[in-house]
């Protein structure tokens, strides 16, 4: 069976073709191109946010800039597209700070005082020393203006501690002054509003008297608080301490008076109260041991007294005060204050007032009156 012969090109021999070979040139080109494209696109997209971002901060729409940067940021700030975006996201990371400080301070000009902390203290955060220098800063005008703004609305306690956290936002003191005049205006504008308190709260305003005398005792609000206020609080407080039952309290109030405010008619005053009687009760028993009363018994009690032998004591130096006791072996006296005062009780069969002794010259039956205090004592017999 015969085959057609093959058909061939009349001609020189023509060189063998290889197929494919422009298709392995075009394959890696597009790839190239696509490459080169990505990054391209997206500096420039990141150029163009960066552009908005400024504007809008510019034009002071500060939520609308701080996301466009947080845009520039997560397109730049891909480690693999840093090598040619590092710039755009150095500059967002800039232009954040900023933003969050300039709309901290528009917020302290508006007194929004929360919102603006919270803009500052990002811009503290941002780890950039010039805007976190600038944030501290900031952030202690923020907190002087706060205080100025709870003092001026009558929440004196909630100022007086805003005012006290500036200092740690201002290292070099330019605020001190400011700051220390109004911690005294605040001080002593509280001790005034417990003054006008119905009941008159006297402890409490002579508590910031005390703080603004203690803190600030050049500042003009001490002197007229020296000059007026203060004598007069500090004799009702010692009254109001008394009532309260906070004895020491009401003496060194009542003796502070005495002592720094002499000419005055509350240290007069204050002077006759440390002095007046004081009610002194007590039970006669029999002992520690045999806490039986003693009834119908006289008792008295020497405020000068001496020991003259073992034993023996002589109380005829100075004024003796007597009672005596109940059917249940309670008496009562008023005295005025002095330390160990010796106490003594009638002896039917020895005809005398007799006083137990711990040593030879020591009276176990001592009583100690304190200026403003009533005073109580268990007297045994033996």
């Amino acid at each position: 069976m015969s085959q057609a012969a093959q058909y061939a090109r009349a001609g020189p021999d023509q060189p063998a073709t290889r197929p494919g070979r422009t298709r392995l040139f075009l394959v890696p080109l597009g790839i190239v191109v696509l490459l080169l494209a990505i990054p391209g696109g997206a500096y420039g997209f990141a150029r163009n946010q960066l552009s908005e971002a400024q504007t809008s901060e510019a034009h002071g729409a500060y939520s609308q800039a701080l996301s466009q940067y947080a845009t520039v940021a997560s397109v730049a700030g891909n480690p693999l597209a840093h090598p040619l975006l590092g710039e755009l996201a150095d500059q967002a990371h800039i232009g954040t700070a900023e933003t969050h400080f300039l709309w901290g301070v528009q917020l302290t000009q508006q007194g929004k005082y929360t919102e603006s902390e919270a803009q500052l203290r990002t811009a503290v955060r941002s780890g950039l020393t010039d805007w976190a220098s600038r944030g501290n800063a900031a952030l202690a005008d923020l907190f002087n203006t706060w205080g100025q703004s709870l003092v001026a609305s009558k929440q004196f306690q909630a100022g007086i501690d805003k005012y006290r956290q500036v200092a740690a936002f201002d290292p070099t003191g330019n605020l001190t002054a400011s700051t220390d005049s109004g911690l005294a205006t605040a001080y002593a504008l509280f001790a005034q509003w417990y003054l006008q308190q119905l009941p008159i709260d006297y402890p409490n305003a002579l508590t910031w008297y005390e703080n603004l005398l203690k803190d600030y005792p050049s500042s003009l609000e001490a002197k007229a608080a020296q000059a007026s206020a203060l004598p007069e609080t500090l004799y009702n407080a010692g009254l109001a301490f008394v009532q309260q039952m906070r004895y020491q309290q009401a003496r060194d109030a009542m003796s502070e008076l005495v002592k720094n405010y002499p000419s005055t008619s509350w240290a007069t005053q204050a002077a006759a109260a440390l002095r007046a009687n004081q009610p002194l009760s007590g039970q006669l028993i029999l002992s520690d041991q045999t806490p039986t009363p003693v009834a119908n018994r006289l008792v008295r009690i020497a405020t000068h007294w001496k020991i003259v032998k073992a034993h023996t004591y002589d109380d005829s130096g100075g004024p003796i005060y007597s009672t005596s006791t109940d059917a249940s072996g309670n008496f009562k006296v008023s005295m005025p204050p002095g330390q160990n005062y010796l106490v003594t009780w009638w002896d039917p069969s020895r005809k005398t007032f007799v006083t137990t002794f711990l040593s030879d010259n020591v009276p176990v039956n001592q009583v100690t009156i304190n200026p403003l205090e009533p005073a109580h004592t268990t007297v045994a017999t033996s």
